[in-house]
């Protein structure tokens, strides 16, 4: 688990082109395993050679976290919360419950809507705006399911389950099915059992990033290239720190597994963690690693460093960006210096480019309308995000939504996840503390309009699913 801030990096909707995310790269734990891990036809196999030969890294993620994504259809001045995976070697890129990363009419069966409490639109959960303010991340494995035999391959038993800490929702929201993990290793023996339906996460891997990708104009002048890059501001605390995560804490196997676990086969579901079997990780920063135009940006430390900071109790507590000026505004100029860029002051720069407002605004797409009914109850609900988006979702008994239905289970599985899901909304509420809170720092507030109330007579083993994201009229 840990916490990540929130803010807009934009005086207001982001440039066309832009990424800004601070988020998760979690991979399966196949730390020295040589074989490969990729069968030819996927595209990580064919097109990243480079990361063979065991793919590892590439293999399969879970990604996606606080950002300002270039994918996003509905861009906003606040961040957004986009959970994203690849589950076949980023031959698809699987988003929000149901919903593919890169093509929003097809249904991708990967995740799984598992509260009731709260819609998971597809192009993010929204929050009210708070620079800074932190929200709160776990991804669990919890035994939902059991293994079992499919097509001769031996199905995990791990369901990756994404909880929220927030100051208005806290509980698990929605899960990785273990047979999206699987589906890629069918035919492919050296990846069988290697995914993360039966794999803990590899802890010794880099498990998160900030990425930043913008959009620039350029000139030349007296020989020399230059570049202005979008203005990006970012929230200082009173010791002139940018905080991206921090708080960072790895869960053993007794934390929630084995308590859920003891659970379903009779008994209370667990309503904290083992904290025996939690330990702090700290956190380490290692380079930036920007570029442009294939020539590394240097010289940053003039105006902001990368930092990792200790307390008292923890080593490694956080990590982000240290300012010497306190002012949070991150270079936007940068001359060529040989084989290098170097940022400089807005007054060294030439005066092409210092125009004003020379970046397009991200614009406002279709959205996602795709071809999914109404649902079995008749009651279809609506709800107007900060985004300038409306979302209309309906109510699923749970086995019954389309991320479910199209895994092909058999009666006997489906009443057994019918049965965990409402064990899980009767036991699990806002008492359930599954993530310690921050020790420093104030939590996010969801937008209300993503929080819901189950309809009359689905109060338990019902959830609520997103049919369709558009514009608001």
């Amino acid at each position: 688990s840990y916490y990540t801030a929130l803010w807009g990096s934009f005086p207001s909707i982001p440039p066309n082109g832009a990424l800004t995310a601070s988020g998760t790269w979690l991979i399966p734990d196949n730390w020295r395993y040589s074989e490969t891990l990729c069968p030819e036809g996927t595209f990580a196999r064919d097109s990243l050679s480079e990361r063979g030969p065991s793919y590892r890294d590439v293999f399969q993620t879970i990604e996606g976290g606080v950002g300002h994504w270039d994918q996003t259809r509905f861009p906003s001045e606040q961040p957004k919360l986009r959970l994203i995976g690849n589950v076949d070697c980023y031959t698809t890129d699987t988003s929000n419950p149901g919903w593919a990363w890169s093509n929003g009419e097809e249904l991708v069966p990967g995740l799984v809507q598992l509260s009731n409490r709260m819609i998971v639109p597809p192009d993010g959960i929204t929050f009210e705006p708070q620079a800074g303010a932190l929200v709160g991340a776990a991804w669990l494995a919890l035994p939902l399911s059991e293994p079992y035999e499919r097509d001769g391959l031996l199905v995990g038993d791990k369901s990756w389950t994404l909880f929220l800490e927030s100051a208005n929702f806290r509980g698990p929201v929605a899960y990785w099915t273990p047979e999206s993990w699987s589906r890629v290793t069918a035919n492919h023996p050296p990846s069988q059992f290697r995914g993360m339906d039966h794999r803990p996460i590899d802890t010794e891997y880099r498990i998160f990033a900030a990425h930043l990708d913008l959009p620039s104009v350029s000139t030349n002048e007296n020989e020399r290239d230059w570049f202005r890059i979008p203005q990006i501001e970012f929230p200082v605390d009173g010791q002139g720190r940018t905080i991206f995560h921090q708080d960072v804490t790895f869960y053993g196997k007794g934390a929630v597994y084995d308590q859920v676990k003891d659970a379903l086969d009779g008994g209370q579901l667990p309503l904290t963690v083992d904290p025996s079997s939690l330990m702090h990780a700290p956190l380490q920063t290692h380079r930036w690693g920007l570029q442009s135009d294939g020539k590394e940006i240097v010289g940053l430390e003039r105006f902001v460093a990368l930092e990792d900071w200790d307390t008292d109790e923890k080593e490694g507590w956080a990590w982000g960006l240290q300012w010497p000026d306190r002012s949070g505004v991150f270079p936007s100029y940068f001359k060529e210096s040989g084989d290098e860029w170097q940022p400089v002051d807005a007054s060294e720069s030439p005066s092409q480019l210092q125009i004003p407002a020379p970046f397009a605004r991200s614009a406002r797409q279709s959205g996602y309308a795709p071809p999914l009914d109404n649902g079995p109850l008749p009651q279809v609900s609506t709800a107007n995000l900060n985004d300038g988006s409306v979302v209309r979702y309906t109510w699923y008994r749970f086995v019954d939504q389309p991320a479910i239905a199209a895994l092909g289970l058999n009666e006997s599985q489906k009443k057994r996840l019918q049965d965990v899901a409402e064990r899980i909304h009767a036991q699990w509420n806002q008492q359930a503390v599954f993530i310690q809170p921050p020790s420093a720092g104030n939590l996010v507030q969801v937008q209300d309009e993503v929080l819901v109330n189950p309809p009359k007579g689905a109060e338990v083993g019902w959830v609520p699913v997103v049919i369709s994201q558009t514009v608001a009229q």
